[in-house]
């Protein structure tokens, strides 16, 4: 039995497990480019309506977890994955059969991404944390945050190479058979999360609270109203780097080539920051993590402002925000855990997100204002170091308390 086995051997195999799922998911849900431009000519819809549809995805990712996360607690976070590869499933085989923008709203804008919405990082890490304990969870969630790179390292040149050889749907069906892949694994992990309940005896009463509940306690918490701040501006500053970053250094007269290169990079670093935060909030005060990696996020958008403009400054900057980029996820996620319990991380991480996901949608917006108004992208770089400088001071301000081993 899984919970006899030695500690650390334990925690590795739940570790690679919940790799697996979140590392395939991410592969699938970071790739929605790539199938939008062979959807284009297979289907016939425009790439107009595809990009609205991607749009609305991008919006309901997000929207969806913090009730995926109150199902997980009515029924199990092994059901709510269950649930999401479901609907993986049918919307990545449906996707390439649609013929009109209102089914593929239906299956590519709303059915795929709520799916992957139930694979999320705070579900993954609510299905291992009970079994590998609250400490080890902080490491632990910098593996899993980092699998998402190399989900997407692996898989999206595999999903170009597979839909120039046989065509989008069979790309997109052999995606969906990987993600089933999964199935065995999610199983096994909902079985130890009961062999849990049963050894301890005490499962908290599920089913009782109601979501607005949950919402009202959160923002009374002081704690999380810190994390929440945080987490919006970190929202805001990953899509100026998403959204943005490219296209400002094409401006600076970078080749598209080279600027291609340059943000491989960044995919890069966000695997090491991940994991190095991870284990940094093993050994310091997680929120002092926080603030510093907010604090380094404030002194790389002042270099954008003051330095000139070059390739070899594009090569350094990229690495430092890569570093600082997915780096914040694990003492969020930690801060969360230790506030509210492992039970609980899911619903209050996916409350964190829809305010990340504001945030971003507000940079995106408000970078394209700045390139079309202003010809330039130093507004947007203020913006980012003044609301870093907040989410820092934010973050250093959140009193400490130990964890759970």
């Amino acid at each position: 039995m899984l919970l006899r086995m030695p500690s650390l051997l334990r925690t590795v195999i739940l570790v690679i497990a919940a790799c697996l799922i979140y590392g395939i998911m991410q592969g699938i849900h970071d790739n929605y480019g790539i199938m939008m431009k062979a959807l284009v000519p297979y289907t016939g819809i425009s790439y107009q309506q595809i990009s609205f549809v991607i749009g609305v995805g991008a919006f309901l990712y997000g929207l969806v977890q913090p009730f995926f996360g109150m199902l997980a607690l009515r029924k199990s976070n092994a059901f709510v994955m269950l649930l999401g590869i479901a609907m993986i499933l049918i919307g990545m085989f449906a996707t390439p059969l649609c013929r009109h923008f209102v089914k593929m709203l239906l299956f590519f804008g709303i059915i795929l991404p709520s799916g992957t919405g139930a694979l999320s990082f705070g579900i993954v890490m609510s299905a291992i944390t009970p079994l590998i304990g609250e400490k080890k969870a902080a490491a632990a969630s910098g593996i899993v945050q980092a699998s998402a790179g190399i989900g997407d390292a692996l898989m999206s040149p595999a999903l170009q190479l597979l839909t120039s050889w046989r065509g989008i749907a069979f790309s997109m069906g052999s995606f969906a058979v990987l993600m089933a892949v999964t199935l065995p694994v999610i199983f096994w992990i909902g079985a130890k999360n009961r062999e849990l309940s049963d050894v301890k005896q005490n499962e908290e009463s599920k089913g009782n609270e109601r979501l607005i509940d949950i919402i009202r306690d959160a923002f009374r918490n002081p704690t999380y109203r810190r994390i929440f701040i945080g987490f919006s501006t970190c929202g805001f500053n990953m899509s100026i780097i998403e959204s943005h970053l490219f296209s400002q250094y094409v401006s600076w007269g970078i080749s598209e080539n080279a600027a291609s290169m340059v943000m491989m990079i960044y995919g890069i670093m966000t695997m090491v920051g991940a994991m190095a935060t991870g284990f940094l909030s093993m050994k310091f005060p997680m929120k002092n993590v926080l603030g510093t990696v907010y604090g380094l996020r404030v002194l790389i958008s002042l270099s954008m402002l003051i330095l000139p403009g070059s390739l070899p400054f594009a090569l350094i900057a990229t690495g430092c925000l890569g570093a600082t980029g997915n780096s914040t996820v694990p003492p969020t996620t930690g801060l969360i855990t230790r506030e509210f319990g492992a039970r609980k991380m899911a619903v209050y991480y996916g409350i964190a997100l829809v305010g990340h996901q504001v945030g971003a949608f507000l940079s995106s917006s408000f970078g394209g204002i700045c390139a079309q108004q202003f010809g330039t992208y130093r507004p947007l770089w203020v913006a980012n170091a003044v609301l870093c400088a907040i989410a820092s001071a934010a973050s250093y301000a959140i009193k400490n308390k130990p964890m759970e081993v």
